[in-house]
């Protein structure tokens, strides 16, 4: 039995927590145990799944809380098992994690960016980047990225170039090709058959821009009264973004689902994706939508990596709002186009992304 242990961060719904749960569901249970830390009180919906398939869940304190305190936690947990290899997926706090395993002797050290995404850029958060980058580069076996702009992020260009593997998010293609059974059920359950349905997908937070959406709905519905926006996640911003709606006076015509294990489900039920992302990674939702068959609208912050069928239409953040609109009414679906195979063609499946995952884990 190899013992594999993941930083998590989190096991709620999302784009790095689902490559996450994937890697504790595809091991074979009879030769992995799959151990993960998080920083949530609550599980979440992807901790349950991972639990219930034997996997076994740790919860920390954030490590900013005491950066001291949770170095010295990781040793005591990594101590206390036989681990094979640790894999970390927190970005620059990856750092404690590797310098943590290299000193437990752990033979197999994981680091894998999941965002491109600049927070900040204080002296002090400057320092402690540039702290860990150096430990994150002395301290790992393995440098993994979900997309080159995230590999740069965390590593630099340099070493990135030099040292980096680029494993691309996978998902189940076929799951989530589209379904008019679903479609109809979805939109029966919602009394929203006769709607044209914009769609979002993601954490209800500031740098998801869903806010930019909400103030196109006015003029959307100007042009196209039985348009409706269905918000798929939960996040920080919820309450904020209710708001927004109400003082735009579109609050009946948004749909605020929160969390779903079937997002494949809502996709088939929408006519157009929107996504004005500030910043991304490598977006697994992207890769959903196209397999899904749905026309995106998306910024052209979302790295290129992810355009693979005509399906994507990226727009500047800086252009006119009435862009985007016309963008938005002008795409139409193809129902009698299958895209999942092309999906799994372009190799973003999950099976090629989770053997590569394993096969760092053999070495």
């Amino acid at each position: 039995m190899k013992y594999i242990l993941q930083i998590a961060a989190h096991l709620t719904i999302g784009g790095a927590e689902k490559v996450c749960r994937d890697i504790g569901l595809y091991g074979n249970p009879e030769e992995y145990e799959t151990h993960y830390i998080i920083f949530d009180d609550d599980i979440g919906d992807f901790g349950r799944e991972v639990e219930a398939k034997g996997c076994k869940i740790f919860k920390f304190r954030e490590p900013s809380d005491n950066y001291g305190e949770y170095f010295r936690e990781l040793k005591k947990l990594m101590a206390k098992y036989p681990y094979t290899a640790v894999h970390a997926h927190t970005m620059f706090s990856v750092g404690w994690v590797m310098l943590a395993a290299k000193q437990m002797k752990i033979p197999v050290r994981v680091s894998h960016a999941h965002s491109a995404l600049i927070d900040g850029n204080s002296l002090v958060k400057s320092v402690y980047e540039k702290f860990m980058r150096m430990l994150i580069l002395t301290c790992s076996t393995d440098l993994v990225a979900c997309g080159e702009k995230a590999g740069i992020r965390l590593y630099g260009k340099k070493a990135y170039k030099k040292r980096g593997n680029l494993i691309l998010n996978g998902i189940d293609t076929k799951a989530f090709a589209f379904s008019q059974i679903k479609r109809d059920e979805i939109r029966t359950e919602f009394n929203i058959n006769d709607k044209f349905v914009l769609g979002h997908t993601g954490r209800l937070a500031e740098v998801k821009n869903q806010a930019f959406i909400l103030r196109l709905m006015p003029e959307i519905l100007k042009k196209k009264n039985n348009a409706v926006l269905m918000l798929i996640g939960d996040g920080e911003d919820r309450k904020t973004l209710e708001d927004t709606a109400k003082e735009l006076g579109v609050s009946d015509k948004v749909i605020f689902v929160g969390n779903v294990t079937n997002v494949q489900d809502y996709l088939s039920a929408m006519d157009v994706f929107v996504f004005p992302s500030l910043y991304e990674g490598l977006p697994l939702s992207i890769l959903e939508v196209q397999a899904n068959g749905l026309p995106c609208i998306i910024s052209d912050t979302v790295p290129p990596d992810v355009f693979l069928t005509e399906l994507i239409h990226p727009l500047s953040l800086k252009e006119p709002e009435d862009n985007w609109i016309n963008e938005i009414l002008s795409v139409e679906r193809n129902f009698n186009k299958d895209y999942s195979d092309e999906l799994k063609a372009s190799g973003f499946d999950l099976e090629t992304a989770m053997k590569k995952v394993y096969a760092i884990y053999e070495n």
